[in-house]
């Protein structure tokens, strides 16, 4: 699989909730890492207001996670983007930007780096596709990207993206759990989700 994958053992773990206006409110978490326990503390930098959403999903303006992890302190904002490696970036171009609309990000150079590649906007995030030779094996893959490794990105109403992926002759699969999320396949077998948040 190409999607670039996490390396550390480190394992979240919600500890509890609060009772307040929004039940999904994480209040505290828990972090294991080399079987210490450390504590992590969602941290506000400005006064926000806290707006819950159907989806479960904690959203804050301007929210920091706070980490200590053996002695030193970790301000978590977010994530920045995600790598995704192509065999062809002309390809996987017309995969990202002419099938899925991204914008392309022309403040990347790509002529920075020893490999061939493109960033696209997704949200304040991005994708990197960055032509290299992939190490993972791309066949014996499970069908439902779910159950593989996968860069799940939120959308407003996955009903377009499904016509325009029926039009553009791109195979994807429903959630398994009934919930509004699709998932496909970019040409290099790269397994995205795309899930329906209001």
């Amino acid at each position: 699989m190409a999607l670039l994958s996490a390396s550390s053992s480190l394992l979240l773990h919600p500890s509890h909730h609060q009772n307040s206006a929004c039940t999904n409110r994480i209040s505290s978490r828990k972090f294991i890492h080399n079987r210490s326990f450390v504590s992590c503390t969602p941290v506000k930098q400005q006064q926000t207001r806290l707006q819950c959403k159907a989806s479960s999903r904690m959203q804050q303006e301007n929210e920091t996670v706070t980490a200590t992890i053996h002695g030193e302190k970790l301000d978590f904002t977010g994530m920045h983007h995600v790598g995704v490696l192509c065999e062809n970036l002309e390809r996987s171009m017309e995969f990202y930007q002419g099938i899925l609309g991204l914008e392309l990000n022309p403040d990347r150079p790509a002529d920075k780096l020893p490999y061939r590649g493109a960033w696209f906007w997704i949200g304040d995030e991005m994708i990197h596709l960055m032509e290299l030779p992939n190490p993972d094996p791309i066949t014996g893959r499970p069908e439902h990207g779910g159950r593989d490794r996968h860069a799940c990105v939120a959308i407003k109403d996955v009903e377009p993206l499904k016509r325009a992926f029926e039009k553009a002759g791109v195979p994807y699969t429903m959630s398994k759990s009934g919930r509004p999320a699709l998932f496909a396949r970019d040409p290099d077998g790269n397994a995205l989700e795309f899930t329906q948040v209001d």
